[in-house]
């Protein structure tokens, strides 16, 4: 039997109707024919039909945990029977479009200076949505909390934490065009298996959301002159928070992801100053929710503050 080219790894969780259009997408990449592929789909104990809807797919490996131990987790244990060259990490709630993961494989196999790269993801309007950006630091982790990055002209003095897409104000072009940046999302994340695998994979101190930032960081750690890129050619649609238990959870888990990483990567006196700007950043939040008249997200906020 040959050996795959690519590993695809997705983590299921109750999203069985979305899981099985995103694997009919995949199908439907017709580059894919002439490359071995394997799909390993680790599913974190879903209440819904979820495993009996993906038995049905006989070409796929499937690990049905009988615990959530959270996204980083559930992909290392994909990982650790991934045969492939490559690894894709893809996110269960994303369409791929045309031929998004062939034309990103074969990116990355024709430039050995990357790492990792990643499609452009769009909204279900076929928006453009952000991904990815740039490693965090005191600086842009200061004008993110304090909302200085919504500022005209900004983010083209600090590289941010979380670019901003064309639709915003400033319509900035981010995300128009090829380019490398530091980290990029982990709803489709291709990753160069011989960058990847002396890492272990995620630091499953992440439950989810920021690992892929940690991810990133620990790999081009490992390999300096390695680059990571963006690129606008393949194209997916990602849903986006279809295994969020609750609304409040991707907003507190975005903030400790944050300081996840400065515990684990920065001093001490640079996590207590980033966890200070994050509690300023909830809080005001909250108070512009407020004024603004929405008292649900507002309250959301406010939430997040007493749990950091």
């Amino acid at each position: 039997m040959i050996n795959p080219v690519l590993s695809i790894i997705i983590i299921s969780y109750n999203t069985s109707e979305i899981t099985i259009n995103c694997l009919k997408s995949i199908f439907q990449d017709k580059g894919l024919k002439e490359i071995p592929f394997e799909i390993i789909i680790v599913d974190n104990n879903s209440k819904d039909d979820s495993v009996a809807q993906i038995k049905k797919f006989k070409e796929i490996k499937l690990i049905a945990n009988k615990f959530n131990g959270g996204f980083g987790k559930a992909n290392n244990q994909g990982l650790k029977i991934a045969k492939g060259n490559y690894i894709l990490f893809l996110n269960s709630d994303t369409i791929i479009l045309h031929s998004a993961i062939s034309q990103t494989l074969n990116w990355l196999c024709s430039h050995p200076e990357a790492s990792v790269c990643t499609a452009q993801l769009l909204n279900k309007d076929k928006t453009i949505q952000a991904s990815g950006g740039f490693f965090p630091n005191l600086i842009n982790i200061k004008t993110w909390c304090l909302n200085l990055d919504d500022l005209p002209f900004v983010n083209k003095i600090i590289k941010p934490l979380h670019p901003h897409t064309p639709n915003f104000y400033t319509h900035d072009k981010f995300y128009l065009k090829d380019h490398q940046q530091d980290w990029v999302t982990g709803a489709f994340m291709m990753v160069r298996s011989s960058h990847l695998k002396p890492t272990h994979g995620f630091d499953e101190n992440y439950f989810m959301y920021g690992e892929e930032v940690e991810l990133s960081y620990r790999i081009k750690k490992n390999n300096p002159q390695s680059q990571t890129w963006y690129l606008i050619g393949p194209q997916i649609i990602h849903l986006g928070g279809a295994s969020a238990q609750n609304k409040i959870d991707p907003i507190i888990n975005e903030y400790r992801g944050i300081l996840a990483f400065f515990k684990k990567h920065k001093s001490q006196w640079q996590y207590q100053i980033v966890k200070y700007l994050i509690k300023f950043n909830a809080v005001s939040r909250g108070v512009i929710y407020s004024i603004r008249g929405n008292k649900n997200t507002a309250s959301l906020y406010f939430q997040t503050c007493s749990k950091i």
